[in-house]
């Protein structure tokens, strides 16, 4: 079977490393010849099945092809149309995934460990899940999971879905269940304004069940007769932070909602452990430090809200992403006694340096670039409470597994 993947982003290239790992020849192309292809690089690839293409598309193999996959950033443009129009789009070539219930969970902060958790609750219930979606999230990719609802029999599938890509889901999957966690001020070069956003979500649960925060003023506005809401969660539950109440009541409800007992649904609950990269609490040495992914405003004021944080280590977005940049307009309101600046997605920390000159930031700040160094900078440190977080999650979660080691 020849499969083609238009657009080499993470989920086009996530999906070409899923369709060679299965055996499918694949031609995949892109039209940024400048493209950033390390997720490629990384893998053992046998280059006779992949015929790559940087810098245009070629239509004829694109449309000769079996099937294709398309990148959600392109699901809008007349090239997916097009693809749809000869009824080639993967999702309805491989499409046994659109008869398994699903449920999708979407919304700016807590996306992933509601999705775990649901997974787990119904997969303690005796059923068989498959879990994945959002590339960025740290899943492996729509295809990914796609692939893996195609090739076996399951009860449930649950995807965790980038708010950006709410259309390219709606047609991917059958979607029967969506719960959205919140809505908040992210990615917000894509949705423009909260009111936009708050309109895209309503588009998205439209004639669908949906399961939404009453805590979130902009969601309790879409409530009608298919909505119902979640609050906090009362029950035993062996996280830090009150937020992640609100994702375990998110899961609490649609498990509810798909006929688990509250007694499997507790139980469950009590045994649920914190997804890597989020947000954990830890003792090292004399130090308190909590740790997680939180790579935009509200994410990192939920954690901050919590508790004071003498030192506050903050890794910083892409360069393009100053949208983002706002996360520091609020630690200089916080006002922690240290904040420590890392390059987290990209090296932005001299842009991060001068926008809060520019916020008239006058506390102690201090650049570390490498990750040792930051350890040993925490191993000066005693009696304090620390607080690692913002945008990079593979390097958050390197420096948490070497102050847990």
């Amino acid at each position: 079977m020849h499969i083609s993947v238009v657009g080499l982003g993470v989920e086009g290239q996530q999906a070409t490393i899923s369709l060679l790992k299965r055996g499918y020849d694949v031609y995949s192309s892109d039209i940024n010849r400048h493209i950033d292809l390390s997720l490629l690089k990384k893998e053992n690839i046998n280059e006779e099945q992949l015929d790559l293409e940087i810098g245009s598309h070629n239509l004829d193999k694109i449309f000769k092809s079996d099937a294709v996959s398309v990148s959600p950033s392109l699901f809008n443009k007349d090239m997916a149309k097009n693809i749809i129009e000869r009824g080639l789009f993967i999702s309805d070539i491989l499409n046994k995934h659109k008869n398994i219930k699903t449920i999708a969970v979407t919304g700016t902060n807590g996306k992933t460990t509601t999705s775990h958790m649901i997974y787990h609750i119904l997969t303690n219930s005796g059923f068989n899940v498959v879990l994945g979606g959002n590339g960025g999230g740290g899943f492996s990719g729509y295809n990914e999971l796609l692939l893996k609802a195609n090739e076996e029999e399951y009860d449930y599938m649950v995807i965790e879905v980038c708010d950006m890509t709410l259309d390219f889901c709606n047609y991917v999957f059958d979607i029967d269940l969506i719960v959205v966690t919140n809505i908040g001020y992210d990615h917000m070069d894509v949705h423009q304004s909260i009111e936009h956003y708050t309109e895209e979500i309503e588009e998205f649960i439209k004639d669908k069940t949906a399961v939404l925060n009453s805590n979130d003023e902009n969601l309790v506005k879409l409530q009608n007769d298919n909505t119902l809401l979640f609050d906090k969660y009362d029950g035993k539950l062996n996280l830090f932070g009150k937020f992640n109440l609100q994702n375990a009541d998110a899961a609490r409800v649609a498990c509810r909602e798909l006929g688990v007992s509250n007694k499997n649904i507790q139980k469950a609950l009590e045994t649920f452990t914190s997804v890597e990269g989020r947000t954990i609490k830890l003792q090292y040495e004399s130090n308190e430090i909590v740790s997680g992914k939180t790579d935009n405003v509200d994410a990192l004021k939920a954690v901050l809200d919590e508790e004071y944080f003498d030192t506050v280590i903050i890794g910083t977005p892409r360069k393009h992403e100053t949208c983002r940049f706002n996360i520091l307009d609020y630690i200089k309101k916080y006002s922690p006694d240290t904040l420590i600046i890392f390059p987290g997605l990209d090296d932005t920390t001299y842009d991060y340096v001068q926008y809060l000159n520019k916020l008239g930031y006058h506390k102690d700040l201090r650049v570390i670039k490498h990750v040792d160094d930051i350890i040993k900078y925490i191993q000066t440190l005693n009696n304090k409470k620390i607080f690692i977080g913002g945008n990079g999650q593979s390097k958050i979660t390197l420096i948490t597994s070497k102050l847990i080691d």
